[in-house]
């Protein structure tokens, strides 16, 4: 009884701190004002300003980029401007710095765009109040709560920020749930990249109507070629359910291969302007998380009626592709095509058999011989791309494992296997000469586009090779070779960290409705045709090739403008989609690893800097070993890259043994053994 009443006795006492809280933070509403950009007193539009997203902390201060720095925005200068927001800064202060350069300072005149990611915090309830603590810093530490929304303490909410005169406070708009719920990390990345992860009504009735099987009458078209004789198949990683890609090969007389590759034709369902396809638009693609897959497409398309599926009869666009015996692309076709897929295949047991495994050349021996001719000429291809210059970033993927209930049980490298660079040499050819032929046509498409790396970023790059002990430069107007070359070159124990660090002074490929060439893969014509499952640029230009093929050049015209804005959203919604992937997986490399607390590592330095170094597990989990846990002489040395301490150095590839010491949200902490 005594126990029941001194629990009683802390509920009043909280329920009473809860209430305070309320009428406290009540009083505090009628000062709450509108976020609004303001212009400076005196400003008259001819002054020069710099665009760009700004960096927040909280709403204290901030920084834009521009030049080879940054412009320092004070609170008081951000006028309702959030981090993530594209704004335009005045610069209202230049100052020259001891160590050289300058510190620019500015004032926000005008936020441009909003960004649109959701506010993801954690309610908690401390000294009789209640506070939102948000997953991103950027938006403060531990707002006031101003409205709970129906949240109780350790909830995970969706928050808007509420300026008022005695700071930034928060607003609950959702409750996701408890926040150690399973699943809650992942869930909270979807909410705060604000996914659509349910399709809308008229979207599912639009799906209902489509047939579980093609039309025959469609297949007998005469603008679509029968390829169901041929032997034809795909070749996925063991757990994928969507097929948008197939291949077949025949040698030829004189030596060489005729590649065909056969994509989904989803075109033929997605009408332009149905519920589908402005859905399509709007999620631009589909998310590959580490435990689940949220598609552009309902599962009806993606896993059914345009799938590849094994035995299926299916509509395709084909690339039909002549090469030489030394790999050389000789010759072309695009056409409409119906096929049967022979066989799904795995890449692992396609390397099997590559390899010699007798049971599965056995079991498969219908395509055995083809699988043999696409390594000969994949490995030709492979070869011709390398002396031709193409960057081969060579970087670490990983696969997280799950028990039933959706706990982490285990991280993996991904195996780096010849079959999957058999699949990827012939999409590229595919792609390459999709994006000639319509480039030389002259009518509106969509390109994948990955421009020269600017001046500046490589710079920074040199500066950095400079400091790791790596002779070779970059010139500032480099082509692709001399990069490949250097990469090449690199050491062993260090070629992790520069190909990342290379990778990062790249310029980012986009959809562009314009030909740009390709300056990663050296290629002077490229498009994204082959994935339209899950990619919406491909379904767009396979829209624009069925209307080519079947009316002409001047039917095309009318995709002008739809060009345009399906490059400019599909640029968007990939950057969204790859930030979204490696949040989740960093959150999951965390979990996994916050089981193991006070555990010993062997791991690589991947990167130092002056609060610490970072060192990579064998796993590919990363964390930090803090300044704090090295002796008070340590030093970082900027022109070295490396940490000095007495006669120990720590440098970017030496490896490091390291103890677990803490997990945090998606952060690891070490400590040094």
């Amino acid at each position: 009884m005594k126990k029941n009443s001194k629990k009683k006795s802390n509920d009043r006492k909280k329920t009473k701190g809860r209430i305070k809280s309320e009428v406290k933070h009540a009083a505090r509403r009628s000062a709450v004002k509108k976020s609004r950009a303001v212009k400076p007193t005196g400003y008259d539009g001819t002054v020069p300003t710099v665009v760009g997203v700004i960096d927040c902390k909280g709403d204290r201060f901030g920084f834009i980029p521009h030049g080879d720095g940054d412009v320092y925005v004070h609170g008081h200068n951000l006028f309702g401007a959030r981090h993530g927001d594209t704004v335009r800064v005045l610069i209202t202060d230049t100052r020259p710095l001891r160590e050289g350069g300058v510190r620019e300072e500015g004032q926000v005149i005008e936020i441009l765009e909003r960004n649109p990611m959701n506010i993801v915090a954690t309610v908690v309830y401390e000294d009789n109040a209640f506070f939102a603590v948000p997953d991103d810093r950027h938006f403060g530490d531990k707002l006031d709560v101003v409205s709970l929304g129906g949240a109780a303490e350790h909830d995970k909410v969706i928050i808007e920020i509420v300026p008022s005169r005695f700071g930034d406070t928060a607003k609950v708009v959702a409750v996701l749930g408890r926040f150690d719920e399973i699943g809650m990390d992942v869930k909270s990345v979807i909410a705060s990249h604000n996914l659509r992860t349910e399709f809308p009504q008229d979207v599912l009735l639009e799906c209902e109507a489509f047939p579980d099987t093609i039309d025959e009458s469609e297949a007998e078209k005469p603008y679509r070629a029968d390829f169901r004789g041929s032997i034809i198949f795909t070749i996925d990683g063991a757990d994928s359910k969507d097929f948008d890609d197939a291949v077949s090969i025949e040698r030829t007389p004189t030596g060489g291969y005729k590649l065909g590759v056969y994509i989904a034709d989803v075109a033929e369902y997605v009408k332009k302007g149905a519920p589908l396809d402005r859905e399509a638009y709007l999620r631009g693609t589909s998310v590959y998380l580490a435990d689940r897959v949220i598609p552009m497409l309902p599962e009806k398309l993606s896993n059914g009626l345009c799938s590849l599926n094994e035995g299926e009869d299916r509509l395709t666009l084909a690339v039909l592709m002549d090469f030489d015996g030394s790999g050389n692309m000789l010759d072309y076709e695009i056409t409409e095509g119906v096929i049967r897929s022979s066989a799904r295949l795995t890449y692992t047991g396609v390397q099997a058999m590559l390899d010699g495994d007798e049971a599965l050349r056995a079991r498969y021996a219908a395509v055995v011989p083809s699988l043999e001719a696409m390594k000969e000429l994949a490995l030709k291809r492979i070869k011709l791309r390398k002396e031709r210059g193409s960057i081969d970033f060579t970087l670490t993927e990983t696969q997280i494992k799950f028990d039933s209930v959706g706990h982490v049980v285990d991280i993996e490298k991904r195996p780096s296997l010849l079959s999957m660079k058999i699949i990827e040499e012939f999409m590229i050819a595919a792609n390459c000469a999709v994006a000639e032929k319509f480039s030389k046509l002259k009518i509106p498409f969509v390109y994948r586009v990955h421009e020269r790396p600017s001046g500046e970023k490589l710079q920074n790059l040199n500066a950095f090779l400079e400091a790791v002990g790596v002779r070779a430069r970059i010139s500032l107007t480099p082509n692709p070779k001399q990069v490949a070359s250097l990469l090449s070159g690199i050491d062993e124990d260090i070629s992790a960290a520069v190909n990342k660090i290379a990778l990062r002074s790249m310029a980012k490929a986009t959809y562009e409705p314009r030909n740009e060439g390709h300056f990663g893969l050296n290629e002077e014509y490229y498009c994204h045709f082959t994935s339209p499952i899950r990619r919406y640029p491909d379904l767009m230009i396979h829209r624009i090739i069925k209307t080519c093929l079947r009316e002409g050049v001047k039917a095309t015209k009318k995709f002008r403008d739809d060009t345009v804005s399906a490059a400019k959203q599909s640029s968007k919604t990939e950057r969204v989609a790859q930030d979204c992937e490696r949040k989740v997986d960093d959150c999951k490399k965390a979990e996994y690893m916050s089981h193991h607390i006070g555990e010993k590592y062997t791991g690589v330095i991947s990167s130092v800097t002056d609060f610490g170094y970072f060192v990579e597990l064998p796993n590919s989990a990363e964390g930090l070993v803090r300044m704090g846990h090295l002796p008070p002489a340590a030093s970082f040395d900027k022109r070295r890259m490396c940490i000095v301490c007495g006669r120990k150095q720590y440098r970017l590839g030496d490896k490091a043994d390291v103890i677990v010491e803490k997990v945090e949200g998606d952060r690891i902490d070490f400590r040094p053994v």
